[in-house]
């Protein structure tokens, strides 16, 4: 998979580098053109009747020229902002490949599956997404923006392995994060405050490399910035409002959490997880009905 990112990382990056483009490339219907010596021969092109084809061939020289013109000045645009963040995204995967470690021999978990269908099932069809599972307990789990919505979620495998999470589990994590990135939440983490002043504009070499260094910078610690208390209950009631139609995948969240919180305060190495997903117990306790005082 690692192949797959570089190259298109090789491709993208060609966008940034100031482009040596030469606005005085003559076409070669404009260097005909200047060949001909309308003064001297001018009456044998009337009577021979080529003065309007000439006069014909100069417009459309002029024509071509304006196209040129155009093609070069979107050569020097930096990209969309969809097509921007499919690229930051990659970038980022590519240059923190070792610290990450999502690039290593695994097995087929089966996870992509089992989202997809936990998505059809809820009623999101077509999703497109990545699940990179990466070998390291510093980052429980993640998501990072992807061109035209094609996120890439993360997941630490000895995060898994530790929890002993099932596909469903797995995919119910899953599931809050895809809920935080369709509600824009995760792209308004990672946004830097000249994003909009680069994305679409005129290439400046400066710039540019200015602005991958806080993207890079903004994506490390978007991964590692927790949530506050809000943006989890307004998430974990989009989680209640779509799994109560569902009670076997609502009684399995449910459970779920209970799993996690009493995991989290037995362990050590994971006990920074409720200072990013804050908490499993209030999140219990937002999705518990209320007790009824007879």
């Amino acid at each position: 998979m690692i192949n797959i990112f570089k190259s298109k990382l090789a491709f993208a990056s060609l966008i940034f580098p100031l482009l040596a483009f030469s606005n005085s490339t003559k076409l070669t219907e404009e260097k005909e053109l200047e060949l001909v010596n309308f003064n001297s021969i001018k009456k044998v092109l009337q009577e021979d009747g080529l003065s309007q084809r000439a006069i014909n061939k100069k417009k459309e020289v002029e024509k071509l020229k304006v196209e040129q013109a155009k093609i070069s000045a979107q050569r020097n645009l930096t990209p969309t902002e969809e097509d921007m963040w499919g690229f930051l995204t990659e970038y980022y995967l590519v240059k923190n490949a070792q610290i990450l470690n999502w690039d290593f021999s695994k097995p087929e978990y089966g996870v992509d599956n089992s989202f997809k269908e936990l998505l059809e099932k809820l009623g999101f069809y077509q999703k497109k997404f990545k699940v990179l599972v990466l070998n390291t307990p510093e980052i429980y789990r993640g998501i990072l923006p992807g061109a035209n919505g094609e996120d890439v979620f993360l997941i630490s495998l000895p995060f898994m392995r530790s929890m002993d999470l099932s596909k469903l589990e797995i995919s119910m994590l899953l599931l809050e994060d895809f809920f935080r990135s369709e509600s824009g939440l995760i792209r308004r983490r990672l946004v830097t405050k000249n994003f909009n002043e680069i994305v679409g504009s005129q290439i400046d070499k400066t710039k540019n490399q200015n602005f991958l260094k806080d993207m890079l910078k903004s994506y490390d610690e978007g991964l590692k910035k927790g949530f506050s208390f809000q943006e989890q209950f307004e998430m974990t009631k989009k989680m209640d409002s779509y799994l109560k139609a569902h009670p076997d995948l609502w009684n399995t969240y449910f459970k779920l959490l209970g799993k996690i919180d009493n995991f989290t305060k037995g362990n050590n190495l994971y006990k920074k997880y409720i200072e990013q997903y804050p908490s499993p117990q209030m999140q219990i306790k937002w999705l518990s009905p209320e007790k009824k005082v007879l």
